[in-house]
């Protein structure tokens, strides 16, 4: 589960209006297990058996990743849509509650599907005979018990695993949001991440040490992701109460719709922005980014007037609007900017790279204090 999304993906199928998708890097585990089969010499059965349940373990990652998002959906929350890879799945939503009590029964619906699954796994097992649960199930047992016994473990194996408390995991969410019941949620992060800092040390010794060197990537991912989880929940407490005017850039790239190409190429070799305002008096006709010019001269059409160009319709927002609201619409919606408007008058644009440059400036004013 993830506030934001996985860029690419093929498109699967989509249930509830949430859409599946798998991501190209997930073709790498099957293609793996192919190909350790086949050098190791075994049949193409067994191989086909492994892929088999590997499958089957995916097919309940989506059903987790499922109970997060139709729970979120009970609070008003949208999933994008849901992203297969080799570690696992994501189910991409459009934000994280702001309400702990909320944070927590999304994050622990998907574990808890996955108990569920387990369960029903076990009380078939025991209609198919009790004894067998209890045996070998190499010996006297069916391959349809052996394939309940697969998805039993698998099942709780997932349950138990996704409540440690390793942040981002959904165990370290469930810490975070008990610990955001009884203090501020941005220290709640902070020690959530440092806890799953060091589960996912724990990970890569453990990976290195077991040559297993999968554990070792997870622990790798883990570290980093609570990394940038703690840096984003710490930018939302800095920009609390911030508008867009406070960070806005006032001095930006603009020019005339009736200018041409070769020249917005030249201001662009002179020192101009990444992104071109196309202007049509004092109002905004489009936005044209520094690879669209580029590409345009690259097709000879140096001459072209701007206005002749297709122009990016951007989103505007006003100089009263939230700071942190409008950049989580740049990053959900990958805006390059977002103009500013005043009175139908454009009085600056919101960047990335300017709101970090007055993130630093605000972590060095509280540093100091």
């Amino acid at each position: 589960m993830a506030a934001r999304g996985l860029s690419g993906g093929l498109p699967l199928f989509s249930f509830k209006g949430i859409k599946v998708l798998l991501h190209w890097t997930f073709l790498l585990l099957p293609a793996w297990i192919i190909g350790s089969g086949l050098v190791s010499g075994e049949p193409w059965s067994e191989v086909l058996a492994q892929t088999g349940l590997v499958l089957i373990v995916f097919v309940c990652v989506v059903m987790h990743e499922f109970g997060h998002a139709l729970t979120a959906r009970r609070y008003g929350i949208r999933t994008r849509d849901i992203t297969l890879l080799p570690i696992g799945g994501v189910a991409s939503l459009e934000r994280m509650p702001e309400d702990p009590r909320q944070e927590f029964w999304i994050t622990i619906a998907g574990p808890l599907v996955n108990l569920v699954i387990a369960a029903l796994s076990f009380t078939a097992i025991a209609l198919t005979g009790i004894s067998l649960f209890f045996s070998d199930v190499l010996l006297g047992a069916t391959s349809w018990t052996n394939v309940l016994m697969f998805v039993f473990t698998a099942n709780l194996s997932l349950f138990l695993f996704n409540l440690l408390p390793a942040f981002p995991m959904d165990g370290g969410r469930i810490l975070r949001s008990v610990l955001s019941m009884r203090m501020s949620r941005e220290r709640a992060t902070r020690i959530a991440a440092q806890v799953g800092r060091l589960f996912a040390v724990g990970f890569v010794i453990g990976g290195v040490f077991l040559g297993a060197p999968f554990m070792a990537f997870i622990g790798v991912f883990v570290f980093l992701a609570a990394g940038a989880e703690a840096r984003s929940v710490r930018q939302k407490a800095l920009l609390e109460g911030i508008t867009v005017g406070q960070v806005m850039r006032t001095r930006f790239w603009a020019m005339p719709s009736t200018a041409r190409v070769q020249e917005a190429v030249d201001e662009l070799l002179a020192g101009g922005d990444s992104t071109l305002l196309v202007m049509e008096g004092d109002h905004l006709r489009g936005l044209l980014t520094r690879e669209e010019l580029l590409a345009a001269v690259a097709e000879g059409k140096s001459d072209l007037l701007l206005n002749g160009l297709p122009l990016r319709q951007p989103q505007l927002v006003a100089p009263e609007a939230s700071a942190h609201q409008s950049y989580q619409r740049m990053v959900l919606e990958g805006h390059p900017i977002l103009p500013v408007v005043s009175h139908d008058r454009v009085v600056g644009i919101m960047e990335l790279e300017n709101l970090a440059e007055y993130l630093q400036v605000m972590q060095a004013r509280s540093g100091r204090r």
